[in-house]
């Protein structure tokens, strides 16, 4: 019973599952204008922006997908270009082959010809030995039996049974029969020669016809496909300016700090300040800003704005530059560096009352792509400081 109850719940979670899928799948499908209307629009509001980020990835999978079927469509194309190609060679090749078979059937028909004026002239002997034969024995009876042969072998038959066939005869009626059989052998090849004409022909036109007609549907699909990627790289490109426009908008209530910058140094003071300004702007791996910051860019740009001119370095490089200072002597405006177990990974800037304001983001996987990876303010104590690595002063 628990068994059966097991085998159940697992079907009906992987229906739900299946469905599931299928729903999201079918979301956008046969919807693409109307959700292109919606997600570009300029007056874009956060209510819509789970479903148009959902629609921007379906945009990206689609038109993924429509470049390797575009590249597909342009392989398919080359091979049907070089079966063309290869049909045009087999064209001359049949072209030849016909070119010989007419001059075959050429022969063939000066040969019949041959043939048929040298059995005319057979027979004519024959019939002058008949008269001839007529004459010796004076009668027209044989020469009734002889006329009333229905072929060259029923004449020898007549002959031979009137013991009247002398050895010349005997020869022209046999060489009469051998031109007749070869004659019939040469009409036969001819025919057939005709025949294979005829197919060859055929072959030929079916064969061009064939890969001509598919380069043609093969780049009218590839033409179709061109123009939906371009419509959709088009959307891509408005659905994610509105997107940004709308991050933009709603970064001010979206990241904030309603804490003030603890007492220090009157530079000190100006580098927090400075980084508080940039409450919301995206992570981008490398970047310094002014619309997007990785950790060390923000580090970088702060310290500039506020006037201190210090080269740009990498965590790990400000964690070495500068002086160290306790934490007991943190002041705003100073560093502070981090490290997860291989190495220093991060740095922030310190604002007083134990907290610090860092570009948080996931390394060189993030390119400004999630607004939740951005500049924001976290506090010092708690799971960051198992991985504070040191504090340091770069003024």
């Amino acid at each position: 019973m628990k068994k059966a109850f097991i085998l159940s719940l697992a079907f009906a979670l992987s229906f739900s599952l299946m469905q599931s899928k299928t729903i999201q799948a079918d979301e956008f499908s046969g919807k693409e204008d109307e959700y292109i209307s919606l997600c570009s629009s300029a007056t874009l509001t956060k209510s819509k922006e789970k479903v148009c980020k959902r629609f921007n990835k379906y945009l990206k999978n689609k038109t993924a997908n429509l470049k390797s079927s575009i590249n597909n469509s342009k392989a398919d194309i080359d091979k049907t270009s070089n079966n063309i190609e290869e049909t045009n060679k087999k064209v001359e090749e049949l072209t030849d082959r016909i070119t010989e078979l007419l001059k075959q059937i050429e022969y063939y028909k000066v040969t019949i010809q041959n043939y048929q004026n040298e059995i005319d002239t057979k027979v004519k002997q024959i019939g002058s030995r008949m008269y001839s034969m007529q004459s010796t024995y004076n009668t027209n009876t044989f020469i009734s039996y002889l006329l009333e042969s229905k072929s060259i072998s029923d004449l020898y038959s007549r002959l031979a049974s009137l013991g009247q066939l002398t050895s010349y005869e005997k020869q022209l009626a046999e060489e009469i029969e051998q031109k007749k059989k070869e004659k019939q052998e040469q009409v036969k090849a001819m025919t057939e020669a005709q025949i294979k004409l005829a197919e060859e022909k055929k072959k030929q036109k079916e064969l061009a016809n064939h890969y001509i007609e598919l380069k043609a549907q093969q780049q009218k699909q590839l033409a179709e496909q061109q123009q939906l990627k371009s419509k959709y790289n088009s959307a891509q490109s408005k659905v994610d300016a509105a997107l940004e426009a709308m991050y933009e908008r709603d970064r001010a209530s979206r990241v904030t700090y309603s804490g003030t910058v603890g007492k220090g140094s009157a530079t000190g003071r100006a580098i927090a300040s400075a980084a508080l300004t940039q409450l919301g702007h995206r992570y981008y791996w490398g970047a310094t800003g002014p619309t997007y910051y990785d950790c060390s860019g923000l580090v970088y740009w702060a310290y500039n704005k506020a006037g201190i001119g210090i080269g740009r370095l990498t965590a790990a490089g400000y964690a070495a530059s500068g002086k160290s200072v306790s934490r007991a002597s943190l002041s705003p405006g100073d560093v502070i560096t981090f490290s997860y177990g291989s190495g220093v990974a991060h740095i922030g800037i310190y604002i007083g009352n134990d907290h610090f304001v860092h570009a948080s983001g996931r390394g060189s996987s993030t390119h400004g792509q999630d607004p939740n990876q951005c500049v924001k303010v976290a506090t010092l104590s708690g799971r960051w400081t198992s991985f504070v690595h040191n504090y340091r002063r770069l003024y």
